[in-house]
């Protein structure tokens, strides 16, 4: 990278994300090898209506609904969708993708998992209540971006996971993912909490601090 496309990417970030931003970008870049091997920090975001996200979802005009296996075979053959190897074996395993169209067009697209048990890293794992869902792998065409419809699609997505008695979307966010912190916030997702993670020769760390918002009243049987 040469100095003059480093002090426009600077400005960039600087612009978008502010300078606490611009201090993480820094430290992505000096630090990355060792921090990503040897400790994380984890944000805990979740989305539920009310009271963290709006009661209506806006009217876009757009259509939605839940991918076929031909839909997922024939957009992970398609470069210009981001549907990974991982998640083919995920929709095998029951994972659904929700996808809106405008008419014909793939506007873009969000996950959800059909298991409760959710790995976060290192092998730590949340088992989320039964009310509560995990949202990933969201994902909006570039030109429809900047709409605020990966909001849409989660807001659709809350209406759909009433019919099996869910009423929340769980997530979680690097420190460093600047845009994704971003998207989640935006979303309306509210912060939970933080998962800092720390490894050091053989043994690996974690502390979780979550609030009572991640909490259920469902038992499970």
């Amino acid at each position: 990278m040469d100095m003059a496309h480093g002090l426009t990417k600077a400005r960039m970030i600087l612009r978008r994300h502010g300078l606490r931003g611009l201090i993480l970008c820094a430290f992505r870049i000096l630090f990355w090898r060792g921090y990503s091997r040897n400790a994380c920090r984890i944000f805990l975001f979740a989305l539920s209506s009310p009271p963290s996200a709006p009661q209506e979802i806006p009217d876009t005009g757009h259509t939605f609904r839940f991918a076929s296996p031909d839909d997922i075979r024939a957009y992970h053959a398609d470069p210009a969708w981001p549907i990974r190897d991982r998640d083919v074996l995920a929709f095998e395993r029951g994972d659904r993708c929700l996808l809106q169209f405008d008419g014909d067009v793939l506007v873009g697209f969000a996950w959800i998992a059909a298991s409760p048990l959710v790995e976060i890293m290192w092998g730590f794992h949340f088992n989320l209540p039964d009310d509560t869902v995990y949202n990933y792998h969201s994902f909006t065409a570039p030109a429809y971006r900047g709409k605020g419809y990966q909001g849409v699609r989660h807001l659709q997505l809350l209406e759909r996971i009433k019919e099996t008695g869910q009423h929340r979307l769980f997530g979680y966010v690097d420190q460093t993912n600047l845009d994704s912190l971003e998207g989640v916030k935006k979303s309306g997702y509210a912060k939970i909490g933080v998962l800092r993670c720390i490894r050091k020769r053989r043994r690996v760390k974690f502390v979780i601090n979550v609030s009572r918002d991640l909490w259920s009243d469902q038992k499970r049987m």
